[in-house]
């Protein structure tokens, strides 16, 4: 009964109680650290996935960093979700992963959850769960060959 006799207080109340509240699907921070770079030694190509479709064909977002140090940050706005990650690092400059001739990368690559492929990679093994409160995804690039 107190707050109906102040209609001003209530709506104050309710605004900022809303207004500290993120709203879902508004876009967060996903942060992505990654070691063992090879320093000064060509980009890293770090790619966000949204569905298997699409998997390391045609990625949602994409950054290229510099390998100035051992270890870099990536950070994507992007809304909560469920999101794939690949990271490879282009040693030569030449704007793609080098493979032999069996389709094993040349090149340092990584995967979210430091997953590490047999194989071909799945969509499923590499994806995270991504919210606001999630921590930075921490990545350790690896060499396959």
């Amino acid at each position: 009964m107190l707050f109906c006799n102040y209609p001003f207080v209530t709506l104050s109340l309710l605004a900022i109680t809303l207004g500290s509240v993120k709203a879902v699907g508004q876009p967060s921070t996903l942060q992505i650290d990654i070691s063992a770079v090879r320093k000064n030694s060509g980009k890293i190509i770090v790619e966000l996935y949204k569905d298997k479709a699409n998997w390391l064909t045609t990625p949602f977002q994409r950054l290229t960093l510099s390998t100035d140090e051992s270890t870099k940050t990536a950070s994507f706005n992007v809304p909560q979700g469920k999101y794939a990650i690949s990271i490879y690092q282009d040693v030569n400059g030449n704007g793609k992963l080098d493979q032999n001739f069996l389709g094993i990368p040349k090149e340092p690559i990584g995967f979210g959850n430091n997953y590490k492929p047999f194989g071909k990679p799945k969509f499923e093994s590499a994806s995270i769960d991504f919210t606001s409160a999630s921590k930075p995804e921490s990545i350790k690039l690896i060499n396959a060959l």
